[in-house]
């Protein structure tokens, strides 16, 4: 009888072609890039409060080995949802960060920031406590309310303090319900009560839906 403590490897008969392919991109990732990842994940759950999905631990680990491939060929891509989610997922955005110098500080590898917003997306993905498969949708959706806002407030608003950081929030939870078809059921006294008393406003907000619509067609 063997020791299960003494077993460093375990082989298994793979039946397909996907398992085979599986097994294949895992050899070609660096032993130490698993170690990374397992540290970004342990500090994200931690912060976060909650447990990541099993499957983070090959995809980030995967990015992170085509992301250093690029480091090393002095390959940079910008990346298009940086502001979105430095802007809409303030705490992930920091977990992705901190992430960076994860990174550093194991692999004295400096990637670029644009690269914090990628971990924070396979963060989001692997969350379980809200269906994060439409996070890029409700982001663009978040980004074109704003937008529009900036257009019909002739850039009125103050974009910054803790009341614009709670309005961003409130839009993004309506962006988030409203992609997922569970919008909350409307309460007749009290629009009557915003029609009545922020009339510009609710102007502005009837001018809004009319563009979410057109965008959206539902």
């Amino acid at each position: 009888m063997i020791d299960r403590k003494e077993i460093s490897k375990i082989y298994a008969p793979v039946s397909n072609v996907g398992q085979s392919e599986l097994i294949a991109s895992l050899e070609r990732i660096p032993a130490e890039y698993f170690e990374v990842t397992r540290q970004i994940v342990e500090y994200a759950e931690v912060i976060l409060d909650t447990k990541l999905k099993a499957n983070i631990y090959y995809s980030l680990a995967d990015h992170l080995n085509f992301a250093i491939d690029r480091y090393n060929s002095n390959l940079t891509l910008g990346n298009r949802v940086f502001w979105k989610m430095k802007t809409y997922y303030p705490t992930e955005f920091q977990i992705g960060v901190h992430a960076l110098s994860i990174i550093k500080n194991n692999l004295d590898i400096e990637l670029p920031k644009e690269e914090a917003a990628n971990i924070v997306f396979h963060i989001i993905n692997a969350s379980n406590s809200v269906d994060n498969s439409n996070v890029l949708e409700v982001s663009s959706l978040v980004d074109n309310i704003l937008q529009t806002l900036r257009v019909l407030t002739h850039g009125k608003i103050k974009q910054e303090g803790i009341n614009y950081d709670r309005f961003v929030t409130h839009i993004k939870f309506f962006s988030e319900r409203y992609i997922s078809g569970n919008m909350l059921a409307d309460d007749p006294t009290l629009l009557e009560h915003v029609f009545e008393s922020y009339q510009e406003a609710s102007q502005i907000g009837l001018k809004l839906e009319k563009t979410i619509y057109t965008l959206y067609e539902k």
